[in-house]
């Protein structure tokens, strides 16, 4: 069985952790300075809004900088994740898809998910905007607790903020070309520089285009069922106005052409055995369409800074798969007629379109009182269409373009639109040179409708969701190496509607919580490390899930009434030697569902997908070898907890899973060339699981990516 930390024992550790972070620094200045460490890397961070060291900002954050992007070679969010203590993603079930998990509060397959995404300060609209490739990141920031404050609905268990590489007046480039095993290449550049003389006008263009074959195998096809092609360009326009006013204009196109849902059919018994491969008679398929745009116009007045943003946001997304996820023909009724199973093909339509409109006036002075104002628009529109296609024989190869529109026995449409506002405000007051106080609050109000374009009439349904979101922190600077904090915040996830389906509620309702938090950040050894750490409780009302209803074969958004989760995260990051740091996190989390209203029996369950902890140990090796080259090395292991994935299969939880990904290479001033590979040990693990009920293997599994490795060149002037 197993063990879940103990209320007891996570206050324990964050104790022992705060007087170690007391202890140390005396420690360090009672020892003669017989090396000369270098000091860890100071990361700045605009998490409140502002440029700021992440050592001084009283909020759970966990920073990745160029540097350190470049070295964990981290291009997905996934790859944030799995350095993030309790941050979980899934990445793999389709390339639009980012199903993101943080401090237990998770990501319904319906519905909005848990933490705001905000790229160069545009706030993406759809989860549809997350779950593309990280080229050319200066810095990504996580925060932890619910930040509706300052960042609004959705952002109930955090954020993700990314700040993209800027533009400068010297010409500079990047070019990286990289080969892996399943036939995988990828090449990626960037160019950068001034269009005129004056040094008033920058720009930065660039794209990448990768492909594989696959690494997962569909025995049926004999082909592999992980296939990817895409490729993407973005540019930005930078324009120095006046001496107070800067103009930037961004866009980026992205295609795919991927496979994806590459589930199996298993069994109870069978759920985590790997040599069980994934066999489907059809070659699924989904291709995407991405474009973003964004405009931002800043001006420093003597007192504040007005920044005016606005940006558009389109998806197209076009997938068909197997729906009964097998290559069996079987075809069964019951004595009444009712299908119990029966060979189909899915597709899916979905298109998103939105355009978004932001103000904010953030003061300019480093004084005592610092203040920001800001509002919020948006118009958002999703239209889903999904058709059930007969699969012929069932056990016939076969691809979309053998399904003719006349093999359709089911339609399920929704044109789901959104219409939000926002206003906020908050203030930083420093009440003596010590102690701080920071105060947030945001209103959010969310007009959504919904409807089936082909019964308009039927099923329309209009819905407001709106929430006051407060936020409430006081920091300490004890000494200039140890800062405590504690803060209160509110999360406000909206509600929104079910497709249109006999016997499921069409409107499922807000989800409110109330975070609190006690943490501390300590500066160790005269800079040579860092070790931050919280306690944070999370009191979540009408907790968001989604269920495959496998009497409508619709996805179906339900509420849990109450959840109470419980954690501790830790970092450490600390310089060895000259040449040798090392980097570990963990988080821990007791998550119990307290009131469930529709399934009471999970009632002293944990919440569905959360894991009981994530841990990470990194160690980053570099060592001179020439006057031109230095060897540097790295080697990740990243330990995953167990979690279950269905509350109709609570008991049916994934086993501690453990990853190694390693990469070593030579690098200049101007080439690196390295060897990789991720999931060194090629450890297998349920990267999804839901039940089926089709009477023979019950469950559809989606496995992880197994190993993978190559070789990566790039060349920068």
């Amino acid at each position: 069985m197993n063990k879940r930390v103990s209320g007891y024992f996570a206050p324990s550790i964050l104790a022992s952790a705060i007087a170690l972070s007391f202890s140390l620094p005396v420690y360090a200045q009672q020892q003669e300075s017989a090396k000369d460490h270098n000091d860890i890397e100071t990361i700045e961070v605009t998490a409140r809004g502002r440029v700021e060291t992440i050592q001084s900002v009283p909020d759970s954050v966990t920073a990745f900088s160029a540097d350190d992007i470049e070295s964990a070679r981290i291009t997905n969010i996934r790859d944030v994740a799995n350095l993030t203590p309790n941050l979980t993603a899934l990445d793999n079930f389709r390339p639009g898809l980012a199903r993101i998990n943080i401090r237990g509060l998770i990501t319904p397959q319906v519905g909005d998910p848990p933490l705001a995404f905000v790229v160069d300060g545009v706030t993406a609209s759809d989860i549809e905007f997350i779950n593309q490739d990280l080229v050319d990141i200066e810095r990504i920031e996580v925060m932890r607790g619910a930040q509706g404050a300052l960042y609004g609905r959705g952002a109930v268990g955090g954020a993700i903020l990314i700040t993209t590489k800027q533009p400068y007046e010297d010409l500079e480039g990047t070019i990286k070309g990289s080969i892996g095993n399943g036939n995988t290449y990828e090449l990626n550049g960037v160019l950068s520089g001034s269009l005129n003389e004056q040094d008033t006008a920058y720009f930065r263009i660039g794209g990448y285009s990768k492909s594989t074959d696959g690494l997962i195998n569909n025995t049926f096809l004999d082909e592999e069922a992980d296939y990817l092609d895409e490729e993407s360009i973005f540019g930005q326009l930078h324009f120095e106005l006046f001496d107070a006013t800067t103009v930037s204009l961004k866009s980026r196109f992205t295609t795919s052409d991927a496979g994806f849902a590459y589930y199996q059919g298993v069994t109870e018994n069978s759920v985590e055995d790997f040599s069980i491969e994934t066999s489907q008679n059809i070659r699924n398929n989904d291709v995407r369409d991405v474009k973003e745009f964004s405009a931002k116009l800043s001006h420093d007045f003597t007192f504040a800074t007005l920044d005016l943003i606005s940006a558009y946001h389109s998806s197209e997304n076009e997938h068909f798969y197997d729906g009964d996820y097998s290559a069996d023909p079987t075809y069964e009724e019951d004595e009444f007629g009712f299908i119990l199973r029966a060979p189909f093909g899915t597709e899916g339509l979905f298109d998103v379109e939105s355009v978004t409109v932001e103000a904010r006036l953030t003061s300019l002075t480093d004084g005592d009182l610092r203040w920001a104002v800001s509002s919020f628009y948006q118009d958002k529109e999703r239209d889903n269409t999904i058709n059930f296609f007969d699969d012929l024989l069932g056990d016939v190869p076969l691809a979309r373009s053998d399904f003719s529109n006349d093999l359709i026995y089911l339609t399920i449409a929704d044109i789901n639109s959104s219409e939000a506002w926002a206003i906020a405000g908050q203030v930083n007051y420093d009440v003596t040179d010590k102690l701080e106080l920071t105060g947030a609050l945001r209103y959010d109000y969310d007009d959504r409708q919904s409807f089936d374009p082909n019964f308009k009439d039927e099923t329309i349904a209009n819905k407001d969701f709106s929430q006051w979101q407060p936020k409430a922190t006081l920091a300490y600077q004890l000494n200039p190496d140890l800062l405590i904090y504690t803060g209160y915040s509110k999360g406000f996830r909206s509600g929104g509607f079910n497709e249109p389906a006999p016997g499921i509620d069409r409107v499922y309702d807000k989800e409110t919580s109330d975070s609190y938090e006690l943490g501390f950040k300590s500066t160790l050894f005269d800079g040579m490390a860092t070790l931050n750490g919280a306690l944070f409780a999370i009191d979540q009302t009408n907790a968001q899930i989604t269920q495959f209803n496998v009497d409508t074969f619709t996805l179906e958004n339900l509420a849990i009434d109450e959840v109470m989760t419980q954690g501790l995260e830790l970092e450490l990051a600390l310089n060895l030697t000259d040449n040798l740091d090392l980097q570990l996190s963990g988080g821990w989390i007791d998550s119990e569902i307290k009131a469930f209203s529709r399934r009471p029996e999970l009632e002293g369950r944990s919440q569905v997908w959360v894991s009981d902890f994530n841990y990470a140990m990194s160690l980053n090796h570099s060592i001179v070898i020439s006057e031109n080259w230095s060897l540097n090395s790295r080697a990740d292991v990243q330990m995953l907890g167990p979690r279950y994935f269905d509350i109709e299969a609570p008991e049916i939880e994934s086993s501690t899973n453990t990853f190694l990904n390693a990469n070593i290479g030579l690098v200049s001033d101007q080439w690196a060339i390295q060897l990789y590979a991720k999931n060194l040990t090629d450890e297998r693990t349920i990267e999804d699981n839901f039940f089926y009920g089709d009477g023979v293997t019950e469950f559809a599994r989606l496995p992880n990516k197994p190993r993978s490795y190559g070789v990566e060149v790039t060349y920068s002037f």
